[in-house]
């Protein structure tokens, strides 16, 4: 069984609600330090196959990259979709 945290879960429970572009907001850059960690979490969804295709945009501010925008292609697999089901009682 793939383990999943609570945040996993919860991005898993908004891809399921057909939010499939992730940005941060308010755009400020305590949101997009933040942002980044969802990013990260996005990126491991799709590494463990819980979703079908992450793709992202980089920003270039002050000589520093950050993710501004991420964007979920297909939705959730199968197995994404079971996850999802168990921890949710559905």
């Amino acid at each position: 069984m793939t383990q999943a945290t609570s945040p996993l879960i919860d991005l898993l429970t908004q891809i399921n609600a057909g939010i499939i572009i992730f940005e941060p907001f308010p755009r400020t850059s305590a949101e997009l330090v933040a942002f980044q960690e969802t990013v990260r979490r996005l990126q491991e969804l799709e590494h463990l196959g819980l979703v079908r295709r992450v793709f992202t945009q980089v920003r270039n501010i002050a000589g520093q990259d950050y993710y501004d925008l991420a964007m979920v292609q297909g939705g959730m697999t199968a197995e994404g979709e079971r996850l999802l089901a168990e921890h949710t009682g559905g």
